[in-house]
């Protein structure tokens, strides 16, 4: 007996000694990776199968005072905020408050949606949490503006400006990220409940899960709303910032612990039951993150978004996970259901040059996955898929009015191979595609079919990888678009030099030159990026005086390059001949372009 008493005694202390190695093992590799990545800190979360949470930190709360970082200081996650809003959404449906397929209009009947295809296609609750609405993400001041408060009605994001409100493609076809959409998800929160959106999740999701150390309200670190345990978050250049309201926030805006995150995939992964009773139907856990309702999925990808995160095929598994961004944090969330392994790891620091998926891959091979790697046969590719090859832009554009600028700095090349295909966006890593059969391919690091290459029915050629859809356009149009805003900036700074020295040459008899008019226009534009570029980002879509007067320097440019364009034409007999002339005209088609896609007069607040 004493023996075996001895022997359960030894065996108790390895396993802790193994389980204190493992964790040590991680944090020394992720202490490494901060290092290395350049990072202020993170906190980490591992749920195993057996359902044990465990935390972990390492690094600086705050950088300036150099106070530490531990696993239960409070951070903020960005849109993993959806993650649970979208939770609450089935717990609603489990309960019949709600159908996840219902209209939206059914509980915001005054909301002006602009849906082509309304009469056949709706927009639904479902395809709000699952991305496939058809809307476009944000503007550019929801995303940076100071102006917001805490208690700015979330009509705010449309109310002045309901053109944001356009479907740009069916309902429930694509995928297309939107935040727009998780914003009008907390209206009908609203609309049901009688009560602001952070009340009620609070109370009905966060206190019956467990999660007492998380909010939907707006916390910060410093003011009025302040919470001493929420940890700083940091610039990239290691400088920490607080937070601020936000327009969107029922897409972003959740200040939680590590463990509480714990807490909640460990919930995600369960049979959906608290205490006994059903919280939420376990047929609607098990459909987070599995697609099968948009085009990708029926022309053969397998992965998707849907429910509120996504599956995700990356290290020789497949997950469902979710990433989230907010001012100065950024973080990442990953379920294995199948084995009911999960992790969670937040940065209070948002890096433009990390690589945060390195921690990813860290956390992945800790939980002790199997791998496993997809069999491609390689096969030759078909005649017919040369038909793909060209240009590919988003086929709905992330934040609005910008669409025309996805043509110069957003367009992805396609060249098919012998076996496959490579798809070489402007920006970012070139991906070499391995052709597997019926316009299907993958990557040689995948588990799966990866991109499906297709034809809608009006014959548009596009290219998924269920996350993302792309469509062909002409490579002449790009091209031209491009010519066109290069031209333009050209004739600008033609004009702006000779403006310059026609100035210090003639004084104040230049002011009856021709091209008095548009060199004025010219330098209200350069003087409102000296403006624009002394004040902070975050008020980039505020009305400050560098963007009030790129406002009226944007309308000035079309009006009086027109002005000095008659002038020219009045002044000059052979005025084909005068380079001022070209250059004028080159001002005026840029303007043209501009005005023709929105984007003239720039008005950033709007």
């Amino acid at each position: 007996m004493r023996f075996k008493c001895f022997l359960f005694f030894i065996l108790i202390i390895s396993t802790n000694f193994s389980y204190a190695q493992t964790k040590e093992g991680l944090k020394d590799t992720i202490k490494n990776l901060l290092a290395e990545q350049k990072l202020s800190g993170a906190v980490w979360v591992t749920v195993s199968e057996k359902g044990e949470i465990v935390t972990d930190a390492y690094g600086y709360k705050n950088t300036k005072t150099k106070e530490i970082l531990s696993p239960s200081n409070k951070v903020h996650v960005g849109s993993i905020a959806k993650t649970i809003l979208a939770a609450s959404f089935l717990r609603m449906a489990t309960i019949g408050l709600l159908n996840l397929d219902d209209p939206i209009i059914k509980y915001l009947p005054n909301i002006p949606i602009d849906n082509l295809w309304n009469n056949t296609n709706p927009v639904t609750i479902r395809q709000l949490l699952d991305h496939t609405s058809g809307l476009t993400d944000a503007k550019l001041w929801h995303i940076f503006s100071t102006t917001a408060t805490p208690d700015t009605p979330l009509e705010a994001v449309y109310i002045n400006n309901p053109n944001i409100l356009k479907v740009q493609a069916r309902p429930g076809s694509i995928y297309s990220y939107s935040s727009l959409g998780y914003s009008i998800l907390g209206m009908v929160i609203e609309k049901i409940h009688l009560k602001r959106y952070e009340d009620f999740l609070d109370e009905n999701i966060l206190k019956p899960l467990g999660m007492t150390n998380s909010s939907f309200k707006f916390i910060s670190q410093i003011g009025r709303d302040t919470d001493k345990q929420l940890a700083y978050g940091h610039f990239d250049d290691g400088k920490p910032v607080s937070a601020l309201p936000m327009y969107l926030r029922p897409a972003g805006q959740l200040t939680t612990t590590a463990e509480d995150i714990g807490i909640f995939l460990r919930f995600m992964m369960s049979d959906g039951t608290i205490n006994g009773k059903v919280f939420i139907r376990s047929e609607y856990l098990e459909s987070v993150g599995n697609q099968k309702l948009t085009d990708a999925y029926k022309n053969g990808v397998p992965f998707g978004d849907a429910l509120g995160a996504y599956s995700r095929d990356r290290y020789g598994v497949v997950g469902i996970a979710k990433n989230g961004n907010t001012l100065g944090f950024t973080a990442m969330t990953y379920m294995f259901p199948n084995d009911k392994k999960a992790f969670f790891i937040a940065h209070n620091m948002d890096s433009e040059t990390a690589n945060y998926d390195l921690f990813n891959e860290a956390l992945v091979k800790h939980l002790g996955l199997t791998t496993h790697r997809f069999i491609t046969k390689q096969q030759p590719i078909e005649n017919e898929i040369a038909n793909w090859n060209g240009y590919y832009i988003p086929i709905i554009t992330k934040v609005e009015p910008f669409g025309l600028i996805d043509y110069v700095f957003s367009y992805t090349k396609v060249e098919t191979t012998k076996n496959g295909a490579l798809l070489m966006p402007f920006q970012g890593k070139e991906k070499v595609l391995i052709y597997q059969e019926k316009h299907l391919f993958s990557m040689k690091d995948r588990t799966s079919i990866t991109h499906a290459f297709y034809r809608t029915i009006n014959g548009n050629l596009l290219i998924t990888d269920g996350v993302k859809t792309i469509k062909k356009v002409s490579g002449f149009k790009i091209i031209g678009i491009a010519t066109s805003l290069l031209l333009g900036l050209l004739g600008m700074v033609y004009l702006f030099i000779v403006g310059c020295v026609k100035l210090v040459k003639q004084k104040i008899d230049f002011r009856n030159h021709f091209l008095f008019w548009v060199f004025i226009s010219i330098l209200t534009l350069i003087i409102s990026f000296a403006f624009i570029a002394t004040q902070p980002f975050m008020r980039m879509g505020d009305m400050t005086i560098g963007n009030i007067i790129l406002a009226v320097g944007s309308t000035l440019i079309p009006i009086l390059s027109v002005a000095s364009l008659f002038l020219t034409i009045k002044s000059k007999t052979k005025f084909l001949n005068s380079f001022n002339f070209w250059a004028i005209l080159l001002v005026l088609q840029f303007s043209v372009l501009l005005i023709m896609n929105n984007l003239l007069p720039i008005i950033m607040w709007k």
